[in-house]
């Protein structure tokens, strides 16, 4: 089979992914091919990924993104050997660039507060403080449904509809299924001021998709509310000022890499079982740390 063949079987497949990803995904893989051209596929060798590899760097493309295209083949390989069409991949640690581990940027407690107070509808706020308290990633954010949410009372767990049709009361817990990286599912607690903003913005829309926007509508309203108060921002600098701000409080960093939905770099930390109650606490501390 050639590649070509192969990778539109590869893309059928992973369907379930989000748009962004299959567009990555996509791009990524026919890149290669335009590189190497569409040989069959037991004929790719480790020359042919030298080849790409040194193809992107002549074109000035940085270390990640070289990265993330090789992670990209490499994944398609390995599909390609449950299929039983290959037998190894032809991608090598060798072959990865090494990455610059410079720590992205964070917001200040004053740009925080100048990046909320610049959000101009309940959409914009809404979508800034659920990234701030709780580290969420982008794609995360947008596959999140009404039916993901729900909200605990005195122990009764209920539907998000049944507080829209009453009000919330002060010690309401919203706890919301995320479905991160890998398909990997984990429950984030929203209280406070926070759970608040959700249930007003939710108040007035009828969506089953919480946010039916792009990434790209995400991206580019996100970059325009940093415009307003000349700010640098985009979806991953509020991640990680969620995570700045989570440590400053004194949040311990397994629980930090639950609630960010982090695979742990330590081998005792992927085994720890943190409870819904350190979440909570964790958003709590976030949200009372933002001037909301």
């Amino acid at each position: 089979m050639k590649i070509s063949e192969c990778v539109e079987l590869y893309l059928s497949y992973i369907t379930d992914r989000s748009e962004h990803t299959l567009k990555n995904y996509r791009t990524d893989l026919f890149q290669f091919i335009n590189i190497i051209g569409d040989k069959d596929i037991d004929q790719i060798s480790k020359a042919d990924i030298a080849k790409f590899r040194m193809v992107l760097q002549s074109k000035k493309k940085k270390s990640s993104t070289i990265a993330r295209k090789l992670a990209s083949v490499n994944s398609f390989f390995e599909y390609l050997i449950d299929l039983e069409l290959v037998t190894s991949s032809p991608v090598s640690k060798s072959h990865r660039p090494k990455i610059s581990q410079k720590i992205p940027s964070s917001l200040s407690n004053e740009e925080i507060h100048k990046v909320i107070t610049s959000c101009e509808n309940i959409l914009e706020k809404t979508v800034v403080v659920l990234m701030l308290t709780t580290g969420i990633r982008s794609s995360e954010l947008l596959n999140i449904t009404r039916k993901d949410i729900l909200i605990d009372r005195d122990g009764k767990t209920f539907s998000v509809e049944t507080v829209l049709n009453s009000s919330l009361e002060e010690n309401d817990i919203a706890f919301v299924k995320i479905r991160g990286k890998g398909d990997k599912e984990r429950v984030l607690p929203l209280s406070g001021k926070p759970l608040e903003i959700l249930i007003s913005y939710l108040k007035i829309t009828d969506t089953e998709k919480v946010f039916p926007i792009s990434y790209y509508a995400l991206r580019r309203m996100i970059i325009n509310i940093g415009k307003r108060c000349n700010i640098s921002l985009h979806p991953h600098k509020l991640r990680h000022t969620a995570a700045t701000l989570a440590l400053k409080s004194g949040a311990e960093l397994r629980v930090i890499q639950e609630l960010l939905g982090h695979a742990s770099p330590l081998t005792t930390a992927r085994y720890a079982k943190v409870g819904q109650k350190q979440l909570l606490k964790a958003t709590e501390t976030l949200s009372k740390n933002i001037e909301i």
